[in-house]
C-alpha cells in the first residue's frame, strides 16, 4: 500500500515538471544584460579624458527578438561605446542628460537593427550600473 502511495506521488510530481516544461515563452517584455560592462573614455575637461563603466539591460518586446540581439551583439556594443565616447564631462555627470543618452543609445540601436533585420526591438535600454570618473 505505501509502495502505491509512494508510486501515485512520484508520477503526480512528474506530471507537473512536464507541463512547467512545456509552458510557452512568458509574452511582454523581456530583458536582455549585455554583458561584460560596457568601459570607456570620454572627453574630460582640458586634455585628461574621463573612464565610464556600464552596465546595461535592454528591454524587448517579445521572447523571439532575443536571438535576434544577441546576434548582432557586437554591432550594439561597438554603437554604445561610440555614443559614450562622444559625450563630454557635463553630459555624463548631469542625471537629465543621462536620461536622454539612455534613449539616445536606444534609437542607435534600434535604427542599427532596423538596418540589419527589419526590425525594432528595444523598448528601452536601462543603465542599471553608471561609473564615471
Amino acid at each position: 500500500m505505501l509502495r502505491l502511495v509512494a508510486l501515485c506521488m512520484l508520477l503526480a510530481t512528474t506530471g507537473q515538471v512536464h507541463a512547467q516544461e512545456a509552458s510557452p515563452a512568458p509574452d511582454g517584455p523581456l530583458y536582455y544584460t549585455m554583458t561584460p560592462d560596457i568601459i570607456t573614455n570620454y572627453q574630460n575637461s582640458g586634455q585628461t579624458l574621463g573612464y565610464i563603466r556600464v552596465s546595461i539591460e535592454l528591454m524587448l518586446e517579445r521572447a523571439d527578438q532575443m536571438p535576434l540581439v544577441e546576434q548582432h551583439m557586437p554591432l550594439l556594443r561597438d554603437a554604445i561605446n561610440n555614443l559614450l565616447a562622444e559625450k563630454n564631462q557635463q553630459e555624463i555627470r548631469s542625471l537629465t542628460a543621462r536620461t536622454e543618452l539612455a534613449s539616445e543609445g536606444q534609437r542607435r540601436l534600434n535604427d542599427l537593427l532596423l538596418k540589419e533585420t527589419g526590425q525594432a526591438p528595444i523598448r528601452r535600454l536601462l543603465f542599471t550600473n553608471f561609473l564615471h570618473q
